[in-house]
């Protein structure tokens, strides 16, 4: 479901479910946090061993299901990902931003950069491989998933989702926005 570009009613319902909360509130306790922020010009948080528990749930990392002020949804697993390497040319990610979505970043414990870019209810995710640090005020270009070495840089937030070989998300409010809040289950 996730991987078809349904990652937010995925979470909404994963979110919602005991085993879940029961889950997640078992490495609450015993983590008591998530990984630690890496320095970058959006945010950038490592996955930790505890995270890798999360992948019977396909998430790469565990997301609190009670947060009201949560992401639209979590880093989810997924076997495909456009492959990402950041571009001195395109646009700065941070600044993309301004266009009413975000950026953020999981670093995987094996080094790859997992970049998770939501925008009007939809989100898609890119995987950077061999990136020490994203650098500050670089943007980023995505190969072709059709075997093409050819960058197509990322000159506004809806190219992720082209990129990505999905249909953008549409202007104004997204599908799942008006979705209430676990916090109150």
């Amino acid at each position: 479901m996730a991987e078809d570009g349904d990652g937010a009613l995925a979470w909404a319902v994963l979110r919602r479910t005991a085993e879940y909360r029961d889950a997640w509130a078992g490495h609450a306790a015993d983590s008591g946090a998530t990984g630690a922020p890496e320095p970058g010009p959006f945010p950038i948080r490592v996955q930790t061993e505890a995270d890798l528990d999360a992948a019977r749930f396909e998430l790469l990392a565990w997301e609190d299901p009670f947060a009201v002020e949560g992401p639209l949804t979590p880093f989810w697993r997924q076997r495909v990902m456009p492959e990402g390497v950041p571009d001195l040319s395109a646009p700065p990610l941070a600044g993309l931003a301004v266009e009413g979505g975000s950026v953020e970043g999981l670093r995987l414990l094996g080094g790859g950069l997992v970049l998770k870019v939501e925008h009007d209810g939809e989100a898609v995710q890119v995987r950077l491989g061999d990136v020490a640090r994203f650098p500050d005020g670089a943007g980023m270009s995505v190969m072709h998933r059709f075997g093409l070495r050819m960058p197509h840089s990322m000159r506004r937030m809806v190219d992720f989702w082209n990129a990505a070989g999905r249909t953008a998300p549409r202007n104004g409010k997204g599908r799942w926005e008006g979705f209430a809040s676990p916090a109150g289950c």
